[in-house]
């Protein structure tokens, strides 16, 4: 693989931060950016020995995050697909059950695409995708401010202590674990472009917390989905609203999120088996279809979602520590 640089690894772990943000399910407060902020302080410290001990080079271990990333594929997948409910390509019958599964299909035969084309062709698109969603982001953030109701940020609440909100950083993280193996492999030092990350995702997801609770956090009890119905909410232009903008970011950054994961391990099972690097984005797109519908009853906030996430980034560089120590001790005893 031809390495990637660490803005492109930064803009494709973004992109999947913030589809994740997107499908924000429940009530948003100053406590939930608090607990965000915190996850994500945390997850910058879990990352450090992954990173220092130089990422997954054992097939063993590339075999786990091949896995991971197919498990993390099947949740965006879900994501995309609960999240249709409220946010669809408008056509005749298009929120019905045909319309979500035309709208799934569609985005199972790009992220095919993507997964073929192989990662570095999709860390290119990506900065592109990333700065067109920044500026939407950016666009919403300023209306917010423009006309703010600030007593939306007394009035909104989420329902959820501040550890639960950490909690919740945790299980929608998913994008680390992308970088835990994929940061060694890029130019640079992986440490920096770890620490440029998290500094960029802390902006990210305290930015759209605060602008979901200008805009809606007068009727944060009864939003299902804050970050959409914050977008549907803004009208920054005298004549368009931002939501037309906003439902194309949509599309574009689930089918991004989606094919990263699809590139990412296709690219992995490449290195474990050459002979089937081939196939490995095919394989690695029906896999990931196959475990969205064995996940389809796992919540994104459960704990289990955050066990599995926390479990990528610290318990793999553990063992494969271990393995090291184990290695170093037998040619010590020959």
């Amino acid at each position: 693989m031809s390495k990637i640089n660490g803005r492109q690894l930064c803009a494709m772990l973004l992109i999947c931060d913030a589809f994740s943000m997107f499908c924000f399910t429940g009530g948003m407060s100053l406590v939930t950016a608090a607990g965000l902020a915190a996850g994500t302080f945390i997850q910058w410290a879990a990352v450090q020995p992954l990173l220092r001990r130089g990422g997954a080079v054992t097939k063993g271990e590339k075999l786990v995050f091949g896995a991971y990333f197919i498990y993390w594929g099947g949740v965006l997948f879900n994501l995309q697909w609960e999240t249709s409910r409220d946010i669809y390509i408008p056509y005749e019958s298009s929120g019905g059950i045909w319309g979500k599964l035309l709208i799934s299909g569609l985005i199972a035969l790009v992220c095919l695409y993507i997964s073929s084309v192989g990662i570095k062709a999709v860390s290119r698109a990506a900065l592109i995708a990333a700065a067109v969603g920044a500026g939407c982001l950016l666009i919403a953030g300023i209306s917010a401010v423009r006309s703010p109701h600030w007593e939306n940020l007394t009035l909104a609440e989420s329902g959820r202590s501040f550890g639960e909100e950490v909690l919740r950083s945790a299980a929608m993280s998913g994008a680390v674990g992308g970088l835990a193996v994929l940061a060694p492999a890029a130019k640079g030092d992986s440490r920096r472009t770890a620490a440029v990350y998290f500094a960029c995702k802390l902006v990210l997801v305290t930015g759209m917390v605060l602008t979901s609770v200008l805009v809606a956090g007068g009727i944060m009890s009864v939003t299902e989905l804050p970050v959409v119905t914050a977008a549907q909410l803004s009208q920054p232009f005298p004549v368009q609203r931002i939501d037309s903008l906003f439902l194309m970011v949509f599309t574009v950054y689930a089918v991004f999120s989606i094919g990263i994961q699809a590139a990412s391990a296709a690219y992995l099972i490449g290195e474990v088996w050459p002979s089937a690097e081939k196939y490995a984005g095919a394989a690695s797109v029906v896999l990931m279809i196959a475990a969205g519908a064995l996940l389809s009853k796992v919540q994104l906030y459960s704990s289990s979602n955050a066990a599995v996430i926390f479990a990528a980034v610290t318990a793999v560089p553990m063992l494969g520590a271990a393995a090291d120590s184990a290695k170093a001790r037998r040619v010590r005893g020959c």
